[in-house]
């Protein structure tokens, strides 16, 4: 009998939540969850890149390896490398922050660095990833343009490290840190609802052309259920009274 109250207290708030498909874009300029944009695409390279090439989200054409590592307060999307379709499991309650386009230069000092020991080590790591080039950008959920707010740019305005394990995208490098920079255009929205959404992205630049179709799930959050169960014998308890009272 606690399982069927549970059922069917369960799919009665979950029929409220379905049918949601907006969401919100977070403008490029405020914070998400207490961090800069900025700060959070130098995460998602230290994410990215901190992960042996093998299993790297960079090269995730499927949505497989989506969730590695990716347990922060931010859940991050990588863009798969080129044109690829994916299916990803979005956990509830979290914002999302994905590249558009984006490069990063890490500094390899082990294999010469033309930009070891210049006076300004940003602005000449910059000059070797310019985004003047970049066209055609766009990026959609369920069909609604989230591209409305003036610039999505987010640039390196100091060095970042990131820890290179041995299994790298580039071989002769030591494993450990490593600096580098990022420029790029990023997105971040608010939470999505329980639901299925189609998320559409890419663009084009020097580097090529990138197109990434996500079908992103997000499941009822496991508090919810557990709250909701928990409920139940009370429910039953308060069905029980209420019969006695009426006798």
């Amino acid at each position: 009998m606690k399982t069927s109250i549970c059922s069917i207290a369960i799919a009665g708030v979950m029929s409220g939540l379905i049918g949601t498909v907006q969401a919100g874009v977070i403008d490029p300029t405020q914070p998400v969850e207490g961090q800069s944009q900025l700060a959070l695409s130098e995460q998602w390279w230290q994410w990215a890149l901190g992960i042996p090439a093998a299993s790297s989200p960079l090269t995730d054409v499927d949505g497989s390896r989506a969730n590695l590592n990716n347990a922060g307060s931010v859940f991050f999307l990588a863009g798969g490398g080129g044109n690829v379709s994916r299916t990803i499991e979005v956990p509830a309650g979290k914002p999302l922050f994905f590249p558009i386009l984006n490069i990063a230069y890490v500094f390899t000092p082990e294999t010469g660095e033309a930009c070891d020991g210049v006076a300004n080590p940003v602005a000449c790591a910059l000059s070797f990833i310019p985004l003047s080039g970049v066209t055609n950008l766009h990026a959609t959920l369920n069909g609604q343009n989230l591209l409305t707010y003036p610039s999505y740019r987010q640039t390196s305005t100091a060095l970042s490290s990131v820890n290179l394990p041995a299994d790298t995208f580039w071989s002769g490098l030591n494993t450990g840190a490593h600096d580098f920079v990022t420029d790029g255009y990023w997105v971040a929205l608010e939470p999505l609802d329980r639901g299925s959404y189609t998320l559409a992205f890419g663009g084009e630049s020097v580097w090529g052309a990138l197109e990434v179709v996500d079908v992103l799930r997000v499941p009822e959050p496991s508090s919810l259920l557990l709250t909701l169960c928990a409920l139940a014998p009370l429910a039953a308890q308060w069905r029980r009274r209420a019969c006695e009272a009426g006798a």
